[in-house]
């Protein structure tokens, strides 16, 4: 097939508008109220850099690593009043959120290049990995957590497959919940507002000597966009444990479950219509650590997923899919009568095991080395998408290792090597090497380079989607994957400053980078593929290799703490692409490219200091596409504030919060048809002492 070559269509600047004058509004609240304030002293300034283990699975200070990194602490996530976790990662530099595509499947993609399955990152909770077996979907909704469980999220804005596999394609996403000993006893949250949210949490944490456990519970509903059929509910809970069974050996464990069902489909199509399907998902997790003495230790970990969709419907009888009488059918279709077709388009059960050994050593005073093995089993069953009975499965086969290397009291070296095999595909070799220069106190340069491969999901390789009878015979084929699958490639690069002012005030970060994607798996439209019938459309969707992307930009980040009481963060990315596609592939079938020219957020936070206060959000995305499902969007801007009070009794504390989301014109996300209109919540959290 021939390559269409586009180049990056030119963006355009945020506009001033409501947003713009709310936050200017908010920040001269805040001057007026440095000048009012006592003058802080050093140590409220000096805040702690903080520590990370996404990077390289070595603990370090974000001016240690080799890759961009950006933490969402538990301040920012109050301040921000967002409801869904997704939204979260709207604070990231270079991240882009599209809530919605589907199933009320939430898209999160950084630096574009994505459809609905925004399969290209690893996402972990406490260690578990959340990433889906089929099609590498994270189902945000079925996490078993809510926001308010969450204690900071560790964002790796790059290649991480060093350290996570190559599940960590562009980047992962670390998510480290509140654990038993951060809100003792019994804490409820509940939240009510538009769309029909309602979303309500309870937990109890028990505090022990040598056991400590964190039971809880969640529900969670939405009716999604007005007119479009995403409504979602999922009833959550889980039990979260640390046992100390001696002083150098714990055991931690993670055990939970979701259900409930999605509204699917809606394009019109008569194999895909409005309906209503089920899912559920359960999980289990166990990991054994043995400490020898400090910075050298080792963990054994087993994980067991499973899930299951239910999606299946009548989508009427064959004569009126073809279009004849009934009579005419055995003539179309030889030896067969007319009948109801089945149609069940994402019905399927998946199952893995996931088992893991880490080992961290200390190699003398200044050198440190994390080094593992990993096996993991995907398996699969339902004819709606593999096109055939039984259970396919993928093995998995991973060892990495990672060394930090302190040249001298200046110089730092990261290096990092992961191998990773499976049985449908040879094994490749992904790496990372970092130089990390420090000029002056709290001032780091670094510079690194790295080159991944992703290995694709099951779907990719054996993905059949067909309008099919009931003794298997296909009728017409809607998607398949071809024979000759082959790992993406990702060479990256990256210059990078991090520096700390103003006695560790005002904290920034600055990336320059560039990506140089090959072998890209695209969705490619076959209209000459041979079939009985064309009903969805002419030929098939093949799943196959074959498009390249180059993307260079720059990306910042600063957090800037204007008092003891007021707090700004900022983020802003720019990139330039350039997208070379195969011939009536979907990602370049839309108008706009796939990776938005400016990215950006503000968010400002102010204490008043007499139990109130009060937050603004500014959030701005440039026009882009999202492949399949999706589509081309406008660029917008949006203006999100709260206001919170809290009430201090004998026995609880009470924090009541009113959140407005979109205070202004309303704007598409991830589809035309999804239209993002003001919203308005009520939020209630209670703590028992």
């Amino acid at each position: 097939m021939l390559p269409w070559n586009r180049k990056a269509s030119g963006g355009v600047l945020p506009r001033v508008d409501l947003g713009v004058i709310c936050l200017l509004s908010g920040l001269s609240l805040f001057s007026d109220s440095l000048l009012a304030k006592d003058s802080m002293t050093e140590e409220d300034l000096l805040a702690e850099i903080p520590m990370v283990v996404a990077a390289t699975r070595l603990p370090q200070p974000v001016t240690d690593t080799p890759v961009a990194i950006t933490v969402i602490d538990r301040q920012m996530i109050d301040a921000s009043g967002f409801l869904e976790i997704p939204d979260l990662l709207r604070l990231v530099p270079g991240f882009q959120v599209g809530l919605s595509w589907r199933d009320h499947h939430t898209a999160v993609t950084y630096h574009g290049q994505s459809d609905g399955l925004s399969r290209r990152m690893q996402v972990l909770i406490d260690g578990r990995v959340a990433v889906g077996s089929l099609f590498g979907i994270v189902d945000w909704d079925r996490l078993g957590i809510v926001v308010d469980d969450i204690d900071r999220i560790e964002v790796v804005r790059g290649p991480a497959s060093v350290s996570f596999g190559s599940n960590a394609f562009t980047g992962a996403i670390n998510i480290i919940t509140r654990g038993p000993y951060d809100n003792p006893g019994w804490r409820m949250s509940a939240t009510s507002g538009s769309q029909d949210i309602s979303i309500v949490s309870t937990q109890y944490s028990h505090v022990g000597e040598k056991f400590d456990y964190l039971a809880s519970a969640s529900y969670f509903h939405s009716d999604g966009f007005d007119g479009v059929n995403d409504e979602s509910t999922a009833r959550s809970a889980r039990l979260k444990g640390h046992y100390q069974f001696a002083t150098s050996a714990a055991l931690d464990f993670q055990l939970g479950q979701s259900e409930g069902p999605w509204g699917r489909g809606g394009t019109g199509l008569v194999i895909d219509p409005v309906a209503e399907k089920e899912a559920t998902e359960q999980y289990g997790n166990v990991r054994l650590t043995q400490s020898a003495s400090p910075g050298n230790e080792w963990y054994l970990q087993f994980g067991l997923s499973s899930s299951e969709e239910d999606d299946k419907f009548n989508a009427g009888l064959l004569s009126d899919l073809l279009g004849v009488s009934p009579a005419q059918v055995p003539l179309i279709v030889l030896g067969q009568q007319d009948q109801h077709i089945s149609v069940n388009t994402f019905d399927y059960t998946t199952k893995r095991l996931d088992v893991e050994f880490q080992k961290l050593t200390l190699l003398g005073n200044r050198h440190r080395a994390a080094w593992g093995l990993g096996y993991r089993k995907d398996m699969v069953e339902g004819v709606a998408v593999i096109g055939k009975t039984g259970w396919e499965t993928m093995e998995t086969y991973r060892a990495y290792g990672s060394l930090e290397y302190r040249l001298s009291e200046r110089l730092l070296l990261n290096a990092g090597i992961t191998y990773e095999d499976n049985n449908f595909n040879k094994g490749e070799f992904s790496s990372r090497l970092g130089l990390n220069v420090t000029v002056a106190k709290g001032h780091v340069f670094r510079v690194s380079a790295a080159e991944s491969w992703r290995q694709p999901y099951l779907a990719e390789y054996k993905h059949d989607v067909a309008i099919r009878l009931n003794d298997g015979t296909v009728i017409e084929q809607v998607e398949i994957s071809t024979e000759d699958r082959e790992a993406e490639r990702l060479r990256s690069y990256e210059m990078g400053y991090v520096g700390n002012w103003l006695n560790g005030q005002l904290t920034t970060e600055v990336k320059v980078f560039r990506e140089e994607f090959e072998k890209e798996v695209e969705l490619v439209l076959d209209p000459f593929y041979p079939e009985v019938a064309s009903i969805f459309n002419p030929g098939a969707i093949l799943d196959t290799n074959g498009g390249s992307t180059e993307i260079t930009g720059v990306e910042t980040g600063i957090n800037w703490q204007l008092n003891k009481d007021s707090q700004l963060w900022l983020s802003y990315a720019f990139s330039e692409v350039d997208q070379h596609c195969q011939m009536f592939a979907f990602r370049c079938l839309p108008e706009n490219d796939a990776t938005p020219k400016h990215t950006g957020s503000l968010l400002v936070s102010h204490d008043f200091n007499r139990h109130w206060q009060v937050s603004a959000g500014y959030y701005y995305l440039d026009e882009m596409a999202w492949t399949l499902w999706g589509g081309d969007t406008k660029s917008y801007d949006r203006v999100d504030m709260r206001i919170a009070r809290t009430f201090n009794f004998s026995a609880a504390d009470l924090k009541l919060e009113l959140i407005g989301q979109n205070l202004g014109s309303d704007y598409q996300e991830f589809n035309q048809r999804n239209e993002f209109e003001t919203r308005t919540f009520m939020r209630a959290t209670v703590q028992f002492h």
